[in-house]
């Protein structure tokens, strides 16, 4: 593993760049995410404790996770969060938009029995992952080439995602 710029995410491909990429700030998340979801063929997954907003609240992000459920018929994104009052309160793009297009994007709450689970982590199409060991900090790593950490991540997913539970408080209200 090694460091590099925010401003290499740019450059690097989705299935095809194999280099662990140490992050500390949220910036370099914000871009990391940014660059590999702008790649993003089939689907995304993410564990996050409240939505990170640097990472998940812009419109750059949710411009390119729309693009992607509008792009294909196949494509999903699977959320799951555990803070959802204050996601709701202060609004959040990324629900906003699964509201609009709940077909495509779920937002779920993982069960009591992940209650003490303190890490977060994006999965891109089975090979990109961002991962952080604490959800409360920006460090981690980026790789936007490793199937077997992303299968490994996404075995935890399905597991919390199996016994998650959709929340009242991020459903589309109806007037």
């Amino acid at each position: 593993m090694h460091y590099s710029r925010p401003s290499d995410f740019q450059r690097f491909v989705l299935k095809e760049d194999s280099q662990s990429v140490v992050i500390d700030t949220s910036e370099a998340c914000r871009l990391a995410a940014l660059s590999m979801v702008g790649q993003a063929a089939r689907g995304i997954d993410i564990v996050s404790r409240q939505l990170d907003p640097q990472m998940y609240d812009n419109r750059e992000f949710c411009e390119a996770v729309s693009e992607l459920v509008l792009g294909s018929r196949r494509a999903r994104v699977r959320v799951l969060t555990r803070y959802t009052d204050p996601v709701v309160k202060r609004g959040h793009r990324l629900v906003t938009l699964s509201q609009r297009l709940s077909s495509y994007i779920e937002i779920r709450v993982p069960a009591r029995e992940f209650d003490e689970y303190n890490a977060a982590f994006l999965l891109v199409d089975g090979a990109g992952v961002i991962y952080r060991t604490l959800s409360d900090t920006f460090e981690g790593s980026v790789n936007f080439n490793d199937p077997r950490r992303s299968h490994e991540l996404g075995r935890q997913f399905e597991a919390m995602w199996q016994t998650a539970v959709a929340d009242v408080n991020l459903r589309r209200s109806h007037l």
